[in-house]
């Protein structure tokens, strides 16, 4: 029984590779990473895309990183304050939660 088992498993191990092809390398494809790997999302091609079809691009916005500081510092502040506990502890979380949402007002403006 065991001898069937071994060479049942050196049969598959053999003719593994001869069939698969998941670790062979492709010649064509360009090493490393590229722009197109790196986009997340739908791709379209521009030739099949004329000008009634695309739409503008949502306009920037500034210090959206200044907003999102504001959240996470605010938030920070509020588990330092749970830790604290007492008096002090409380105006920690009530300062934090301030600005944790004064961070969001700006964030959803």
């Amino acid at each position: 029984m065991r001898f069937l088992a071994i060479s049942s498993f050196a049969l598959a191990v053999l003719a593994l590779p001869a069939t698969s092809g998941a670790q062979r390398l492709n010649q064509d494809s360009p090493k490393g990473p590229t722009l197109q790997a790196a986009a997340v999302g739908f791709r379209s091609n521009e030739a099949k895309v004329d000008a009634s079809t695309k739409i503008t691009a949502a306009p920037l916005r500034r210090h959206e990183g200044q907003d999102v500081a504001l959240m996470v510092v605010g938030v920070g502040a509020m588990i330092v304050g749970a830790l604290v506990q007492d008096t002090a502890g409380t105006i920690i979380i009530i300062g934090g939660a301030g600005m944790a949402l004064y961070g969001l007002y700006h964030y959803l403006e």
